[in-house]
Formats: structure tokens, C-alpha cells, sequence
């Protein structure tokens, strides 16, 4: 975002969005919450095999036992690292890399209220989860700050790949979206122990009012999606174990609804006008001097002019002398 975005009519527009529903089929029939209405306290913190991890769950009665929360949370994309991924130069290399590799969003709400009650609940949830496990022994949790602004930035992602474990084998690997790997570079990296296992799905979609004023919910191409772009993305929280009995915050990115893209776009036909129209013609009016080119330089022209008046006066001095003598 730069001058050419209009901050106030984005602002404006995220704080009127209405709370939809994000249609998950390939998780049970989750629940979706409002982050910034959430009552964090009602929730438990459940340890789950698959892997192993501790999440924010509730009891669903469609499945009958505890299911992670899924929240809810809009707010104009800051930053982004999203699918698809080009082809390595070196597969090897990108292999090595394998349990790093991640999509991830950040969003802001610009001071949008909302957006700041939910950067609260994120603390909430932080201490819910610091008082589940021993003092000193949860990390994961760094508020940030925009620098520039001073607004706040709200930070999720998801890795590509799980380790797989004594509860999961390779018979968990759930196959790749073609909007998220066209390429098949991320499936080409299934193996040796690594899958793509449904906590690894991130669902891209786009939102479109029809004129009957329902609304209707279609697969995205994450390509698309830029910074600027009005979203709302849904997120679960989880701790995994770490090293020496510690354990990992981490904010898991589940999903992310495109919303309104007219504010970016604008910003982007501004951002082309300004790079692409001439600047106005610059006319000076120069004024021509005689410059010399060389320090002492004579000028022929100017010695010429003295020359030829010296010529004339003494033309003028021997014509008058001439008439005096008749």
C-alpha cells in the first residue's frame, strides 16, 4: 500500500462487512467464530494425536467428540507469502527445505475497532494457553506493530508438509488444490516421510454477492490476491511440543475469503496512470551568451566589429581633414 491507496475508503468498507460463512468440506463441520466477539474462556485446550498438538476445541455434536475452533477475522492484506511456487532451480535444495516451506498472510485493520478487539482476544488466547503448560515454557506469541503507522498487524500461516508420526502415515497425504500447485512442485515433494495431511490445507476463495443478495462462495487462485485486497482469513490456535520439554504457539492458518478487491485495484490504476503518463513538457528560454571556450580566448568576431570602427573614424578624421584643407 502507498499513496495511491485510499486508507479511509478501506477502512470504511472493512468495518461494514457482514459475517459470513466459510463452507469447509474437508474438515467436520467446524464452527466459525468471530474472533473479535469470541468468548475465549468458554473454550478448552484439548490435546489431539493427529499430531500431536494442543488446540482451542469445543464439542461438536455432529461428530461427537472435541473439534479445534475455527475463527474468524477481516482486515486488508499487508503482507503475503501464498501459492503457487515456481519451479526450483535446484529440487534438491527446495527438498532440504521442505519443513520450512509455508503459506502465510498478514493482515491489518488500519485502527479498525474490530480488528483491534480481535488483536486482544490474541493475547487472550496466548495466556489461555500459557497457564495450560509450566511457567516460562510457551513461545510463539510477538505482537507487531506496523512501523510506520503504528497500526496493528495480525500474523498467520500454515506449513506445506507434516512429519509423519506413530498416529499418521502417508495414507493421511490429501492431494494439492491445482490453483495451489499447477505445477505439481509442492506433490513432486510428498515422500520420505513428509505429507500433506489436512491440518496442512489452506482453502482459497472468493466471495461474490448475487443479485438476489445471497452469496455464493468459489475456489480462488491465490495468484490473485494482492496486497490491499479486503479478507477475511480463518485460523485455529495451536501448540506443538518443541525442544527440551517447551512448546510453540502458533496461529494455523486455515483459510482465506477474498472480499472486496475495489480499493487495491483503484490503487492500482492510479499507481499505472502515474507511472506511464509524460510529465508535462519543460519549454525554457534561453538566453545566448558568447561563452569562450579557452580562459584569455579572444573574440575574432568582437576584434572584426573594434577593427572595422577604427576604420571608420579614421575614414571620418581624414574625410574632415580633407574639407578643412579646401
Amino acid at each position: 500500500m502507498d499513496e495511491n491507496y485510499d486508507i479511509n475508503a478501506a477502512t470504511d468498507q472493512d468495518s461494514e462487512l457482514k459475517l459470513e460463512e466459510i463452507v469447509n468440506e474437508q474438515r467436520l463441520n467446524p464452527s466459525h467464530v468471530q474472533l473479535c466477539d469470541a468468548d475465549i474462556q468458554k473454550y478448552e485446550i484439548t490435546e489431539f494425536l493427529t499430531p500431536k498438538s494442543w488446540r482451542v476445541s469445543d464439542f461438536d455434536v455432529d461428530i461427537g467428540a472435541m473439534d479445534e475452533v475455527i475463527f474468524r477475522l477481516q482486515g486488508i492484506v499487508r503482507e503475503k507469502i501464498l501459492p503457487p511456487m515456481a519451479k526450483p532451480a535446484s529440487r534438491d535444495r527446495m527438498v532440504k527445505q521442505r519443513p520450512y516451506l509455508r503459506t502465510a498472510i498478514a493482515i491489518t485493520g488500519l485502527g479498525d475497532i474490530a480488528f483491534d478487539k480481535a488483536m486482544e482476544k490474541l493475547e487472550e488466547v496466548f495466556l489461555r494457553f500459557t497457564n495450560n503448560f509450566p511457567a516460562d515454557s510457551v513461545s510463539g506469541y510477538d505482537p507487531v506493530l506496523h512501523k510506520d503507522t503504528g497500526f496493528n498487524v495480525f500474523h498467520a500461516h500454515s506449513r506445506y508438509f507434516t512429519k509423519v508420526s506413530a498416529y499418521q502415515d502417508e495414507s493421511d497425504n490429501i492431494g494439492f488444490h491445482p490453483l495451489v500447485d499447477p505445477d505439481n512442485v509442492l506433490a513432486s515433494m510428498v515422500g520420505d516421510g513428509f505429507i500433506h495431511a489436512i491440518d496442512n490445507e489452506v482453502q482459497f476463495l472468493r466471495r461474490e454477492i448475487l443479485p438476489d443478495g445471497t452469496a455464493r462462495y468459489y475456489a480462488y487462485n491465490p495468484a490473485s490476491i494482492r496486497i490491499g485486497d479486503i479478507v477475511e482469513i480463518s485460523v485455529a490456535f495451536v501448540a506443538f511440543p518443541a525442544q527440551e520439554n517447551k512448546y510453540k504457539f502458533v496461529v494455523a492458518l486455515r483459510g482465506i475469503l477474498v472480499l472486496d478487491q475495489e480499493a487495491r485495484e483503484k490503487a492500482d490504476i492510479l499507481r499505472m496512470r502515474s507511472r506511464y503518463t509524460p510529465a508535462k513538457r519543460q519549454v525554457a528560454v534561453l538566453r545566448r551568451t558568447k561563452r569562450q571556450l579557452y580562459e584569455g580566448q579572444i573574440d575574432i568576431e568582437d576584434t572584426q566589429q573594434r577593427m572595422a570602427r577604427m576604420r571608420l573614424n579614421e575614414d571620418t578624421v581624414h574625410n574632415s581633414n580633407t574639407m578643412s584643407q579646401d
